[in-house]
């Protein structure tokens, strides 16, 4: 019987990692002309239009409580139904463990189609950090544990949150699969670097600027870097701290500028791909990532990463080689080590090239070929 895999996500056209993963997977789909649909429900925009990707209008869309960025819809359940039947998957992953997840799930027991999922985000973690409530963080543990265990295999973007799932969700080690982590090495070129860019944000050509790229919100850790980063301001007035994506915290940029903090919004791809290459290096104190998309694009771009010992962006700093992993939260620490970055020119050189070189072997294609094989 031929394979055919329909994968669906609450997540497909917002502004993060995981559905940029799912967008270069879906066009590698294409390119190989896999049996390969991709499903969500969504009025958000930042997608591409591919013929394999499927987004179905939601019947309501609001914010998510405690998460404003992301959304909870409720999708044309009747719709997404007779597509799942008339498709007649092999196999259906879930990407995300939302409302349209759980709904998949419940029609692929009807349907008896096995089910394959991905722990993509730590939404435990999220939930607590934006709402400091214990008992929301375990309500939403609960349903994750529940909602992981009827899945035949469950992916992880990094051996990270692997002994979480297996001590809490108490998911034998057999059904747990590493994804190789992977992004489209060939949008990004250091080749692309362009330093007149910031002259439109009067940022001096020749200033060190520091990139962070993700959502401005507070369960990225978002307030703790920016206090940080005062204190670096103090001693380095040429040194700047570039900050692209959007969020609710994005509201304090009028106050943060005197600290030379500037915040670009939310910028496309091509943008991107001129901003990396024109900075020195990267910033993500993040705790609560299971991988950290942001850091391979940073670093296949030539950055060199300051990243949390919390969380999955540290399986891909080398301490030392090609970044630093820093203990969370700890203050004097990352202002050490951004001290670092902006004082020692020839360890920055050096863990830029080895950010470079350890890139090269992170490519989508690896991780699309171990996802398509492991969905038997």
């Amino acid at each position: 019987m031929k394979k055919k895999i329909l994968l669906i996500t609450d997540t497909l056209c917002d502004a993060n990692g995981v559905s940029r993963f799912i967008q270069d997977i879906a066009q590698i789909a294409l390119k190989e002309k896999k049996s390969f649909k991709f499903l969500t429900s969504t009025n958000k925009t930042y997608c591409k239009r591919l013929e394999n990707i499927n987004i179905f209008k939601p019947i309501i869309d609001i914010k998510m409580p405690y998460y404003p960025d992301l959304s909870i819809v409720l999708p044309p359940f009747i719709k997404i139904y007779k597509y799942i039947k008339n498709y007649n998957p092999t196999s259906i992953h879930i990407s995300t463990p939302g409302i349209i997840g759980l709904f998949t799930l419940i029609v692929a027991k009807f349907l008896k189609i096995p089910i394959f999922s991905t722990y993509h985000t730590d939404f435990a973690a999220y939930i607590y950090s934006n709402s400091k409530s214990k008992l929301f963080m375990k309500i939403t543990r609960a349903y994750e544990k529940w909602f992981y265990r009827r899945c035949r295999r469950v992916f992880l973007r990094s051996d990270i949150y692997k002994e979480l799932i297996e001590n809490q969700f108490k998911i034998s080690k057999d059904k747990i699969s590493i994804i190789p982590a992977g992004i489209d090495i060939d949008r990004f070129n250091v080749e692309n670097r362009d330093y007149k860019y910031f002259k439109k944000f009067n940022i001096p050509k020749n200033s060190i600027k520091a990139l962070y790229v993700g959502r401005i919100t507070k369960e990225k850790n978002i307030e703790f870097l920016l206090n940080v980063w005062k204190r670096v301001n103090k001693e380095h007035l040429d040194v700047w701290l570039i900050m692209v994506g959007s969020g609710t915290l994005v509201k304090m940029q009028d106050k943060l500028l005197k600290y030379n903090i500037i915040f670009l919004g939310h910028r496309d791809s091509n943008e991107l791909s001129i901003i990396y290459p024109s900075c020195d290096f990267f910033v993500f104190p993040s705790n609560t990532d299971t991988l950290g998309q942001v850091v391979i694009e940073a670093m296949a771009n030539g950055l060199p990463a300051l990243v949390s010992d919390i969380g999955g962006p540290k399986s891909l700093v080398e301490n030392g080689e090609n970044g630093f992993i820093i203990k969370r939260d700890n203050s004097d620490e990352w202002y050490r080590y951004i001290h670092l970055m902006i004082e020692d020119s020839k360890l920055k050189e050096s863990s830029s090239k080895n950010a470079l070189k350890n890139s090269k072997e992170l490519t989508i294609n690896k991780s699309f070929d171990f996802f398509w094989s492991m969905h038997v």
